[in-house]
């Protein structure tokens, strides 16, 4: 016995010291192979470029076309590849380079190698608004004390705009809701007329806040967004809807980012309110009788409790609407944190049914991160230091995706550094969820929207 007790004592140190690990054989290693990126766009002159190869596995990589080159032909867990291009002399081309793991499906860069492009930003405006109608974009704006639109045949360009409404003044003892800060208008083609959704209201000065910031809604007397328009007065944006209210500042709360859709025949509003007693943003929906009248009280849908929401402030604001018609799907996208500081960027709420209530808050399912950030850190110089607030287009000729979003140029926590319009193409996953990639770079050149050309 005495010579068995050491032998167990190394035993036992053999196991704890050194690990005793229950190796099985037949467990599986789930081997992976990623790019950083999928699409690479390249000028028609000659140079080169890096892509970071992320695997826990040995592969390989190869240029389909003899234009593009790889630096490697293979490697092993995570690196850099560096690929070279040729010049090109036609208008647009495009090739692949292929990575490759056993066992795995092979990983393509698709390289596009054109001069038919443009650079961002394509205006110095916060809060974009396009829509596309009748093949002519009509770009949206406020301009100090009114709103301006342009119109134009090419998504890429900004054109000069035009001044369609100007705000109201107090006339002696009467005071109007809407005499100042004219903040996001949106341009809305709804039942054969044109309708724009703006917040406003009296001057900061009075009270040192925003707090009588309400929405309100203008029509135009035409078919032609940019001839004459009418005001039609203040959104009900309220606890207490009862059918006949007339919308003033004592019934209302406060709403700015007011934008409408249709789901199912009937008409909705969703904006950015104050909950009671609180300065915090929330998405609030509510039913509309017609496309001036709002027929409900507001119901809460989306409240900043997530992380990424809560980097600057608790704000939802800003939202868009996306439909995935393809796969029945519905979405809000909005931005959080705060617009003035290098942390705004964009997420969404879906519609866990497209059938179901979308009035109630649990029918809606919040995104698990941000789905759209960049944040280039630059104080000095211009650059992406945060996004948000979008709205949504097509392609001339209507086969690609456009989300139209303003960054912040610089890092500082003001607006008075500037905001800038930004335009890129995005897609769809496999899941039917919006795939926006990453925002592109100040100057960085961009494939044309397709059908646009020189």
């Amino acid at each position: 016995m005495k010579n068995i007790f050491p032998l167990l004592v190394f035993g036992l140190f053999l196991c704890f010291g050194f690990g005793c690990e229950d190796n099985d054989p037949d467990e599986k290693i789930n081997f992976f192979l990623r790019i950083n990126i999928s699409e690479k766009l390249v000028s028609n002159s000659s140079g080169s470029f890096n892509i970071l190869v992320s695997s826990n596995t040995k592969w390989t990589v190869e240029a389909k076309n003899t234009w593009l080159k790889s630096e490697r032909t293979k490697g092993d867990g995570e690196m850099t590849v560096k690929i070279s291009f040729e010049e090109n002399t036609t208008d647009k081309r495009s090739g692949v380079v292929r990575f490759s793991a056993e066992g795995l499906n092979p990983v393509d860069l698709i390289v596009t190698q054109s001069e038919l492009t443009f650079t961002n930003p394509i205006a110095g405006i916060p809060d974009p608004w396009i829509i596309k109608h009748d093949g002519f974009y009509y770009f949206c704006k406020a301009d100090g004390g009114g709103i301006n639109i342009a119109k134009s045949s090419r998504l890429s360009e900004f054109p000069p705009t035009k001044r369609i409404w100007n705000r109201p003044y107090d006339s002696g003892n009467t005071k109007l809701w809407n005499v100042d800060n004219i903040w996001a208008p949106e341009l809305h083609y709804v039942d054969g007329k044109w309708y724009i959704y703006y917040a406003a209201g009296r001057p900061r000065a009075e009270t040192d806040s925003y707090q009588y910031q309400r929405s309100g809604v203008l029509r135009a007397k035409t078919d032609d967004p940019m001839g004459e328009w009418e005001d039609l007065g203040m959104l009900y944006t309220g606890d207490n809807y009862q059918k006949g209210i007339v919308p003033t500042l004592d019934n209302t709360n406060y709403a700015i980012d007011l934008g409408v859709f249709r789901l199912n025949g009937q008409l909705f509003a969703v904006w950015s309110g104050n909950p009671p007693g609180s300065g915090d943003q929330w998405l609030y929906i509510a039913t509309m009788e017609n496309p001036y009248t709002i027929s409900s009280s507001r119901s809460v849908i989306s409240k900043p409790d997530k992380t990424w929401e809560l980097y600057t402030g608790k704000l939802n604001e800003g939202p868009a609407f996306l439909k995935n018609k393809e796969k029945g799907k519905f979405f809000v996208i909005y931005s959080c944190n705060g617009s003035w500081t290098k942390q705004y960027r964009l997420g969404y709420i879906e519609l866990n049914d497209t059938l179901s209530n979308p009035l109630n808050m649990s029918n809606w399912k919040k995104s698990p991160r941000e789905v759209f950030f960049r944040c280039d850190d630059t104080s000095s110089v211009d650059g992406v230091n945060g996004v948000g607030h979008c709205s949504f287009t097509k392609s001339p000729d209507d086969t690609e995706n456009w989300i139209v979003y303003h960054v912040k140029n610089r890092n500082d926590n003001t607006w008075s550094s500037g905001r800038s319009t930004f335009i890129q193409k995005f897609t769809w996953k496999e899941d039917g969820t919006p795939d926006f990639g990453e925002p592109v770079g100040w100057g960085e050149a961009v494939l044309l929207p397709s059908g646009e050309t020189r």
